[in-house]
């Protein structure tokens, strides 16, 4: 088969099972692979003719007179523009623009790129729980005193909850502030939202020109003292009544962001009064939800990461998929001293486990992946795989 298309990958994400699903996705379907990143791409297998380095702080025409003259060295035409994290999606945004193909856009981009600007674009639409955001002590200290307790501090720039923490009524606010360093740009700004109490999701899909299709909506239980998930169900066992809300909730909050053409996230909690949106990403999110989760679920019929580079490069959104079992990625950490590729082995040879992998955290943990044709018996092996690992 003859390339004659390419899509340039931004950014790497961390877990190997997802970046290597979303690379294969687009070359399965044609597509040369080029991956520009601010890390190391030496474990990727990719030809140095396909990797580079750049830096955010890189102009965006820079980084897109690099990828034009890349594709056409090889005689491929560029087709997509893809990113991995949410620190990428303005310069993903830029050069997708620059090279005149499809992209969440500079508004999307910008306003996702920025909680801040986030809450703002949804304030109008009701979606937002109670919040103050700042840049300063004095602001922090006069928003905990405003809200009132339980509330969450979260950096105005980040992802995968990266220095967010509940702000406990003995909570420092000068240790808070420190947080702010973790920032992926230059900048003290942080926000602080109420606790909302509620089942916590997250949806999954994609946009073109206004059109919304939602792939699948997932249920999320954290660990509230770091806010940390640590199972993730597809699909949710939401009513129809609440998925509906849910589905509403994420349609509005999408165009309430601007964002024009390709995957998002839109992370959220079901409270009494209904859907409060946490979080809007103009990308696919992680969690093996649309790597292996929704396929999974859906027997196949739903590839996220395949229906994210066709919707850029040829502008065909997919029809959702019906699901017909289960799908449930836990983290179980695992002891210190224990021989890893044995218990990955042990736990690979459950019935109920597709897959189970080493998880690049601060901790030592694995994910493991299960399918049940009944979500009820999910709890019950996941406790059963948890056991496995001492835990």
């Amino acid at each position: 088969m003859t390339v004659s298309r390419s899509v340039l990958y931004l950014g790497l994400r961390r877990p190997d099972p997802e970046w290597r699903a979303e690379i294969d996705a687009a070359a399965e379907l044609g597509h040369a692979v080029y991956v520009h990143s601010d890390t190391g791409l030496g474990h990727t297998g990719l030809p140095d003719d396909r990797i580079a380095a750049f830096s955010r702080s890189e102009p965006a025409e820079a980084v897109a007179a690099r990828a034009l003259e890349q594709a056409r060295d090889a005689g491929h035409t560029p087709a997509a523009v893809l990113c991995w994290g949410d620190r990428y999606v303005d310069i993903a945004a830029k050069v997708a623009a620059g090279l005149g193909l499809r992209g969440p856009g500079d508004t999307a981009a910008a306003v996702c790129l920025d909680k801040t600007a986030q809450r703002r674009a949804l304030e109008p639409h009701g979606l937002n729980p109670r919040w103050r955001g700042g840049s300063t002590p004095e602001e922090l200290k006069a928003a905990i005193g405003e809200l009132g307790l339980p509330l969450i501090f979260k950096l105005a720039h980040s992802s995968g909850g990266r220095g967010s923490t509940v702000i406990e009524a003995d909570t420092d606010p000068d240790d808070l502030m420190k947080l702010t360093s973790l920032n992926y740009e230059d900048s003290d700004a942080f926000l602080v939202e109420e606790f909302v109490d509620g089942s916590e999701h997250s949806v999954s899909g994609l946009v073109h020109d206004g059109d919304v299709v939602i792939l699948a909506v997932s249920d999320k239980t954290l660990e509230e003292a770091e806010l940390r998930t640590t199972t993730t169900v597809v699909p949710s066992a939401l009513s129809p009544e609440r998925l509906a809300k849910v589905h509403e909730a994420t349609e509005r909050a999408i165009r309430a962001v601007g964002m024009e053409t390709g995957g998002f996230h839109v992370d959220l909690r079901y409270s009494t009064a209904g859907p409060v949106v946490l979080e809007v990403g103009a990308r696919l999110g992680g969690d093996l939800i649309n790597s292996h989760l929704v396929p999974l679920a859906t027997g196949g019929a739903a590839q996220p990461y395949r229906a994210l580079v066709e919707t850029l490069a040829d502008g065909a959104l997919p029809r959702p998929a019906p699901f017909v079992t289960t799908a449930a990625m836990r983290l179980l950490p695992v002891p210190g001293d224990s021989d890893l590729p044995a218990l990955l082995a042990r736990l690979e040879e459950h019935p109920a486990v597709r897959m189970a992998v080493e998880w690049p955290s601060p901790e030592n943990e694995v994910a493991v992946v299960v399918t049940a044709p009944d979500p009820r018996a999910i709890p019950a092996i996941l406790d059963e795989l948890g056991r496995l690992v001492g835990r």
